[in-house]
């Protein structure tokens, strides 16, 4: 009995519940929980892989890209896992809206350097811009003071009756540390060609059934019309049929049933992940999109390339020494190079860095022809839909995104939970770990305080000193009002840890 009592503390008979809990939230359905690991595909073993480090509930959890191998809907809930998860994450990961979720600090490496910012990846872009202009109007200033200690030292420098001061000022000039502005980090430029004429119109499906020949239908019913200037997002299941839609409204597919009606001189641009492996492994990047587009310059191919990540000598390797994610960015930049009415783009930021998804989420924006995408990117999703389409009925075409657009369609794989046994064994974990980070923050700040106001004393000191020269009395000032913000912030930190350490001792 003192053994079932040990187990029902340490959370034991929630277990199944918490197992259940995980590999529904990463998109595994009942049928797969019990099949051996060494029958599951690749993206499922790394799924598995990742549910058991989620389940092992680490101090420090250490993620390269976790969010590959996984749809929309695991990506969303992983995020959240993360974000309330009472252990410390280090995560790289290209997914912005993972990073923005769950960062609390971005550790930028550039240059062969690193920079930590606080807050999410949204947030650490706004505070390097901002950083970068401060550094900008402090070098401005550093060089009017300098120009002025300058124009001293060369006006009086020979003249016996200001060689003093001037040689004071020369002695100044030596120890200024010079102020460096960061590099802007400016992203290129990418421009898809202007669409041709076409109708409004660009393809209608009347009650079409969708799937392979010769299978059962994926979705039934479906009445969808996509028009010019649209940017349709298919969101649904696994399984549901979104890259089959795709390749029914691009006539790859024909209906199994009901009608598809192209449009008038309507030129569909078509990408998915397999266009990779089609691609001559002899030829180059640069001579698959002069193919592609044999109207380009030569310099322009080169941009097209440069702006999806493979400039300079990637752009010019042979196709067979690329990786798979340079191969797709190929495949990608051969398509954006030809003019096309309507894109129908199957995880087209799939391989491809933050800023390089920026670039071409800016450029699909920009471009006025129609779009069908299906993307388990969230961000990419939010940025660029017009529309949405969850495949599942009653296939409703709505405008603009919402986030019940992201929630799962059916409780098929749901996983079986009995609430009246519900143990939150994690949030008591992370609640106790919060308050002894809490306590030892609140034993060190007193001293932390205690030195901050002595370094505020001693700036003071150095005021009163340098009274008579204006230009190193402002300075000074200042770094004055730097260290006594640096003394506010303590206290209030100090005042509002307190209030939350009582809290959590109380819960």
């Amino acid at each position: 009995s003192e053994a079932m009592a040990a187990l029902g503390v340490a959370g034991g008979y929630a277990w199944d519940e918490r197992v259940g809990t995980v590999l529904h939230g990463l998109g595994f359905a009942p049928d797969l929980w019990q099949t051996p690991c060494d029958q599951l595909s690749g993206g499922w073993q790394m799924r598995t892989a990742l549910a058991r480090m989620l389940l092992s509930e680490p101090d420090l959890a250490l993620l390269d890209e976790p969010t590959n191998h996984l749809d929309l809907h695991a990506r969303i809930w992983l995020a959240e896992a993360l974000r309330t998860a009472p252990w410390t994450t280090i995560v790289v990961s290209h997914d912005r809206h993972l990073l923005d979720r769950v960062a609390t600090r971005i550790v930028e490496v550039r240059d062969q350097d690193l920079t930590s910012w606080t807050g999410n990846f949204s947030r650490f872009l706004v505070a390097r811009e901002e950083a970068r202009a401060q550094e900008e109007a402090a070098k401005e200033k550093q060089d009017a003071e300098i120009a002025h200690l300058q124009s001293f030292v060369d006006r009086f420098g020979a003249k016996a009756t200001k060689a003093k001061q001037a040689k004071s000022r020369a002695r100044r000039l030596d120890k200024i540390e010079r102020i460096e502005v960061a590099a802007a980090v400016t992203l290129p430029r990418m421009q898809l060609p202007e669409p041709p004429a076409s109708a409004q119109r660009m393809v209608r499906l009347a009650g079409a059934s969708i799937g392979w020949p010769g299978g059962e239908p994926l979705a039934t019913g479906i009445d969808l019309e996509i028009e010019r200037g649209m940017r349709v997002a298919l969101v649904g299941d696994n399984g549901a049929g979104k890259s089959t839609l795709l390749k029914t409204l691009s006539g790859e597919l024909e209906p199994l049933a009901g009608r598809r009606f192209p449009g008038d001189r309507v030129r569909v641009g078509v990408f998915h992940q397999d266009l990779a492996a089609s691609l001559p492994p002899e030829a180059t990047g640069f001579e698959v999109v002069s193919a592609a587009a044999p109207l380009l310059t030569d310099t322009k191919v080169r941009a097209v390339l440069g702006a999806l990540g493979l400039s300079g000598d990637r752009a010019m390797r042979p196709i067979g020494d690329l990786s798979g994610g340079e191969k797709a960015r190929v495949a990608l930049a051969s398509l954006t190079a030809r003019p096309h009415n309507l894109l129908l783009l199957d995880e087209p930021t799939n391989h491809l860095d933050a800023e390089t998804v920026e670039v071409l989420v800016r450029a699909l924006k920009a471009w006025t022809g129609a779009l069908v995408l299906v993307s388990h990117d969230r961000y990419v999703v939010e940025a660029l839909a017009t529309h949405v389409l969850r495949l599942a009925p009653p296939f409703l075409l709505e405008e603009g995104v919402r986030p019940e657009h992201f929630e799962r369609t059916s409780s098929a794989n749901a996983a079986p939970v009995d609430t009246s046994r519900r143990v939150d064994h994690a949030e008591r974990k992370r609640v106790q770990r919060e308050l002894e980070r809490g306590r030892k923050r609140l034993e060190a700040l007193p001293e932390l305080v205690e030195a901050a106001e002595a370094a505020v004393a001693a700036k003071d000191e150095e005021l009163v000193a340098a009274s008579e020269d204006w230009t190193r009395a402002a300075a000074l000032g200042d770094e004055r009002a730097a260290l006594q913000a640096v003394v506010d912030d303590l206290y209030e930190e100090w005042e509002t840890l307190e209030a939350r350490v009582e809290e959590l001792a109380c819960s």
